[in-house]
């Protein structure tokens, strides 16, 4: 009896290390770098899908950018940003959001049939090429586009211009 029992509290013990405990959540800046942005062109809209990700702040919102992040009941959220089409200013979302990550995931992993664990980013965005017009179909952000920088929290704004 005490030999199930101590075999008990040992798999106990290993289930609770399979999980993230709030002493693991990392709160870091996310940087989405590399993308590929034409020539004289810039980014018009990103959509990135968390998973196992709490959005705290969007840190910079470029002029004339509507940006949106919202989370979910489960471990899903969303990060969104459409540029207005007449000021063209990003090639990258360099330190853009602060967010607590606490089921970090590389990759997706598992099978989408049975138990799976999507990756903690994933993605899309849309490009201005450089006429100005907007190219509508969707590029894939992989995972090397993604960067965490820990942080407490967002960068200090640059002085203003004068």
């Amino acid at each position: 009896m005490q030999r199930l029992a101590t075999m008990a509290a040992a798999m106990s013990l290993m289930a609770l290390g399979a999980y993230p405990s709030s002493g693991q959540v990392q709160r870091v800046l996310l940087s989405v770098d590399g993308l590929s942005v034409p020539a004289g062109g810039a980014l018009a809209a990103f959509q990135i899908d968390t998973w196992g990700v709490v959005p705290l702040a969007v840190c910079r919102v470029p002029p004339l950018w509507e940006m949106k992040q919202e989370k979910f009941m489960n471990s899903e959220g969303v990060l969104i940003g459409r540029s207005d089409p007449y000021h063209r200013t990003l090639s990258g979302l360099d330190k853009m959001f602060l967010v607590d990550v606490y089921m970090y995931q590389p990759l997706p992993k598992g099978d989408r049939k049975g138990e799976y664990h999507p990756a903690s980013f994933a993605g899309w965005y849309t490009v201005f090429d450089g006429r100005g017009e907007i190219k509508k179909t969707r590029r894939v952000i992989k995972p090397s586009n993604f960067h965490l920088t820990a942080a407490s929290r967002c960068p200090e704004a640059p002085p203003a211009e004068p």
